[in-house]
């Protein structure tokens, strides 16, 4: 038979009952500190923390940061003495620009018990009761305020040095020994400044000098005396060819410099010829005898072909070289005589560079036909070839026709003359006539093969131009614009009397070869006539406003064939608008009729034409001028 045996739990004793109840009373109170020290200091900065000495534990962050700004404020009432002998400077905080960042350190202090996790932060707490955590206070100073008064001080202070030298006292040559300076050590004294300023120190402060040497120190002047005293023993000429030149004892005394050279350790006093101290007259006087202005390298041209006209290079005296030898003629008692030193100068555009430059063949020559007009148009276009030529084109660069010619003003010699207003009306306008010119210089540039940047038509058909290949231009508008599209420069050159206006083109050819075509004219609406009235005319009297003219269009079709075979074909369109027929007139006295009559009637066209005309899609075509534009 099987017996029960009873289990029994072991007891705690007394002792380990006490320890129990112990640690569980320690665990209990320091839950509670960590939670009444979270309650006391929550959103606050921690017992124990203090900025520059001032205190903040128990402080929101707004009220921490209006106690350090009480505290800057007071302490920033002292100021620092500077100090040097007799003089003192006050210093403020405020004349520096001194600005704390109380801000950032309490931040800093706010975060002290915040920034780690939660039990490096519970040892912060409790370390916080038993010592201090001291957070430094920054700031900044304003660089620029800081160097104005730093200047201010080194005004006062600051000593130069005296160079050694000699002076000339009538027929006597005396020593100037040389003397040390002083000046202020500005980096040293920024820096301290700042130290202290940062920190809140209201102290004296001595202000720091460091030497200043001088440029020349000599401890042996007896050699410095003996060549003086030869240098001014008798005068000095200069010669260039028949011409001379002559620099007294007194000129040579007051040209004189020194400076210092180390000689076998000693430092020693030399006296020199100062090119400075030259009496400016000597020089000038000898640079517009000696002196030759270069000649740049330039181009001629027969109509054929062009080529360089060599540049002459230019001379101008050498003063660094011409006291150099005068100096080694004053240091002799022999011959005092000396040739000026002159050097060359080269022009601007030296032949070499000319040359390099590839003009020599003609590209294209185009005349329009002879057309007189009035005296002042020939004058328009005489000068506009002369703005409008001589002008060398680098690869790739644009010939601008309207910016090239300038401004059409009678004080650059423009005069009165029919042009093209809006409208098509002719008015007596400053430079008309000068689409002549643009019209020339385009069709040069076109049977040249360039590059055809802009180009736009009359808003009248003028039958002396070649049909399609007119080029108008008007000021700040319309314009002729070329590109130089070979590997070399070009050289634009035009003539004209008035009447009979030529450009050519050089540079170098490149193979390439023009074809061109005329399309012929499309015929558009005929020409109508309108009859306006004009009271300013006598009775009974009438006049042709506008002749007026038919609307048509045309193209002229350009091929440029290079020696591998490369062909490039495009077409430049011309259109002109209808515009009608205007006349004038004063109806006689007994006319009771006051209302513009207006007849239209048709033109016949040709019968090989169409009957309608519209601008060809092209960013070259030109309509009808606007009114206030004015073609030339």
């Amino acid at each position: 038979m099987r017996t029960h045996r009873e289990v029994t739990k072991p007891r705690l004793s007394r002792t380990q009952l006490a320890a129990l109840i112990t640690v569980g009373a320690i665990v209990a109170i320091v839950v509670l500190a960590i939670v009444v020290d979270s309650a006391l200091y929550y959103n606050k900065v921690h017992a124990g923390v203090q900025v520059s000495g001032v205190s903040l534990g128990g402080l929101t962050r707004d009220e921490a940061a209006a106690a350090l700004n009480d505290y800057v404020e007071d302490v920033q009432q002292n100021p620092i003495v500077l100090t040097s002998g007799e003089w003192r400077w006050s210093l403020m905080p405020g004349d520096v620009g001194t600005e704390m960042d109380i801000a950032g350190a309490v931040a800093q202090a706010m975060d002290v018990t915040r920034e780690n996790n939660l039990f490096s932060d519970l040892g912060k707490r409790l370390k916080l009761y038993f010592s201090e955590v001291e957070i430094p206070l920054e700031g900044t100073v304003d660089s620029a305020m800081m160097d104005d008064v730093l200047g201010q001080v080194a005004e006062q202070l600051d000593v130069e040095p005296v160079d050694a030298g000699l002076v000339i006292d009538g027929a006597e040559i005396k020593v100037i020994e040389s003397q040390d300076g002083s000046a202020v050590d500005r980096d040293t004294l920024r820096e301290d400044l700042k130290a202290l300023l940062l920190t809140f120190h209201t102290t004296e402060l001595e202000v720091p000098m460091v030497v200043k040497e001088p440029r020349v120190r000599a401890e042996d002047n007896q050699a410095a005396l003996e060549q003086a005293e030869i240098m001014i023993s008798a005068p000095l000429r200069l010669k260039s060819d028949d011409k001379t030149w002559t620099l007294s004892p007194e000129k040579i005394a007051a040209a004189m410099s020194f400076t210092s050279e180390d000689k076998d350790g000693v430092s020693t006093l030399v006296p020199l010829i100062s090119a400075e101290k030259l009496d400016l007259s000597f020089f000038s006087e000898v640079e517009e005898v000696v002196a030759t202005e270069p000649v740049n390298a330039s181009f001629d041209s027969d109509g054929t072909k062009a080529w360089v006209i060599p540049g002459v290079v230019g001379k101008t005296l050498d003063r660094e070289r011409t006291v150099e030898l005068l100096l080694a003629a004053a240091l002799t008692e022999g011959s005092r005589a000396v040739d000026v030193a002159v050097k060359t100068v080269d022009p601007e555009l030296t032949t070499e560079e000319a040359e390099a430059m590839g003009i020599k063949d003609r590209l294209a020559s185009y005349t329009t036909e002879p057309y007189a007009g009035s005296s002042a148009r020939q004058v328009n276009v005489r000068i506009t070839t002369q703005y409008a030529s001589d002008v060398m084109l680098a690869p790739g660069e644009v010939y601008n026709f309207d910016k090239q010619i300038g401004p059409r003003t009678s004080a650059r010699g423009y005069k009165p003359a029919p042009g093209i207003v809006g409208g098509g009306e002719l008015e007596d306008v400053l430079g008309g006539g000068i689409c002549q010119v643009s019209t020339t210089l385009f069709n040069a540039a076109y049977e040249a093969g360039l590059e055809i940047v802009e180009r736009h038509n009359h808003s009248l058909y003028i039958s002396h131009y070649p049909d399609g290949r007119d080029a108008t231009v008007s000021a700040g508008g319309k314009n002729l614009r070329f590109k130089n599209d070979t590997d070399h420069y070009i050289w634009i050159r035009g003539v004209s009397d008035g009447i009979t206006t030529t450009f050519n083109i050089y540079g170098t050819s490149d193979g390439r070869k023009v074809s061109s075509s005329f399309s012929g004219f499309s015929w558009g609406q005929g020409r109508t006539e309108v009859t306006v009235i004009n009271k300013s005319l006598a009775p009974g009297t009438s006049r042709v406003k506008i002749s007026g003219q038919s609307g048509r269009s045309c193209s002229v079709t350009r091929t440029i064939t290079w020696p591998d075979g490369t062909k490039k074909t495009e077409k430049f369109p011309s259109y002109f608008p209808m515009i009608p027929r205007t006349i004038e007139v004063n109806p006689a006295p007994t006319t009771t009729t006051t209302t513009p009559t207006s007849t239209t009637t048709t033109t016949t066209k040709p019968s090989s034409t169409t009957t309608s005309a519209t601008a060809p899609p092209s960013t070259t075509a030109t309509t009808e001028a606007p009114p206030g534009t004015v073609e030339f």
